[in-house]
């Protein structure tokens, strides 16, 4: 009887524990389960990529490169005389030849200026005409000083004058001719102040031949920071107030940066096609210069090419872009530009290799073609990259590819 008791109260006790057991590890296998699905359709949603193949471009001689126009010549213009704009003939984009009027500026102080030393320059004249009559005055006064030095001397010979008055005569004699000299050295100083005179005429002439603001060379207006009553100072040169920006664009210059692959391909005098796709033209340039060394960050050349602007259809600032021929055909390894993730330690692709890893692959770009870009290094023909990878898309991490269509 005691025995069946104890067995019973054991089933009991088994019975309880099971039933705690059952309500406490039910729900945390349910909450488990829920955590892992979640995960997992978490997992799948942020990996879900779309993945793009490198290819290579067709094969071709010919070099194609993005280049940007820029005038031959190209000067501020700059007014010299101090005054006020009185008429403005010209605005941006206007063509000029050369020495046609630009503006014209009103300037009555240096109008005042040059009637004051034209004045000056006769009140100097008038004084030099004075001491000329003077001269003449004393040359006439030294005849008869020496005249009068004659007859003494004769009459002093003849005992008639005594010899102190023959001293007379000729100290008379001496200081007329020293009046001549005196004069003449008057005349010497009025003649240097009329040349000095002359100098600063001319040179206000000159100031006021500066109010009409002239084209120095034939070109077209690109900038105008003038209007009509504006105070014009020669002050405005050193303060880099110009009144004009002319460009000459007869010629123009093409600037291109040929990567190092291609140095080799470039020489001077070598014939250019300028491309502008908005124009559908074709110019013919030649390259004219170029920097002869690379530059150290993107290891391409500055090259110069020149074309003439027939019926100046190009303007500054254009892109174009510009074909050279180079020595052989080649291929290009190109990668779509939104594939390109650029760090502070460099330019990276996304790779999905074919256990659909991705791992990160810093490239070195080449040349930009704009929706695609040329891989130099780091890539391979047949790579899937990743479009527009997101900050979920890690080293290592498994990845749900998708081609883009």
């Amino acid at each position: 009887m005691k025995s069946t008791r104890a067995i019973g109260v054991f089933l009991l006790l088994g019975l309880i524990a099971a039933g705690v057991f059952f309500l406490g590890w039910a729900p945390r296998q349910n909450r488990i389960q829920m955590i892992e699905a979640e995960a997992k359709s978490n997992a799948e949603e942020r990996l879900a990529v779309t993945v793009v193949k490198v290819k290579l471009s067709a094969p071709t001689s010919e070099l194609t490169l993005p280049g940007n126009v820029s005038a031959v010549g190209e000067t501020p213009i700059y007014a010299r005389a101090e005054g006020y704009i009185k008429t403005r003939n010209v605005d941006i984009g206007d063509v000029v030849k050369k020495g046609d009027t630009l503006v014209e500026i009103d300037s009555p102080e240096l109008d005042q200026q040059l009637r004051n030393a034209k004045a000056r320059l006769e009140q100097l004249r008038a004084s030099a005409e004075q001491v000329k009559a003077a001269i003449e005055q004393a040359r006439a006064n030294v005849k008869l000083a020496e005249i009068n030095f004659g007859r003494s001397k004769q009459l002093v010979a003849e005992g008639v004058f005594a010899k102190a008055d023959l001293d007379e005569k000729t100290a008379i004699f001496d200081a007329r001719k020293a009046d001549v000299k005196a004069q003449e050295a008057n005349l010497g100083a009025a003649n240097e102040s009329i040349r000095a005179q002359l100098a600063e005429v001319a040179r206000i002439e000159q100031l006021t031949d500066f109010k009409r603001v002239t084209a120095p060379w034939a070109g077209i207006i690109t900038q105008r920071n003038c209007a009509v009553g504006n105070l014009i100072t020669p002050s405005a040169i050193a303060a880099g107030r110009d009144l004009f920006r002319l460009s000459d664009i007869s010629t123009l210059r093409v600037f291109v940066t040929v990567p190092q692959s291609n140095v080799v391909d470039i020489r001077v005098g070598q014939k250019a096609t300028v491309r502008v796709p908005e124009l559908n033209r074709i110019f013919i340039g030649k390259v004219a210069r170029n920097a002869n060394a690379l530059e150290n960050q993107s290891r391409t050349l500055l090259t110069e090419v020149n074309v003439q602007n027939q019926n100046n259809s190009l303007l500054p600032g254009m892109y174009v872009q510009v074909g050279m021929e180079t020595a052989q055909a080649r291929r290009m390894i190109l990668v779509p530009g939104d594939t390109i993730v650029t760090r502070s330690d460099g330019t990276f692709v996304a790779i999905v290799d074919q256990s659909n890893k991705v791992n990160f692959s810093k490239i070195t770009v080449g040349r930009d073609y704009g929706t695609e870009v040329e891989a130099t290094s780091g890539v391979s023909e047949g790579d899937s990259l990743v479009v527009n990878p997101s900050d979920d898309v890690k080293n290592g991490v498994i990845v749900k590819a998708t081609a883009r269509k």
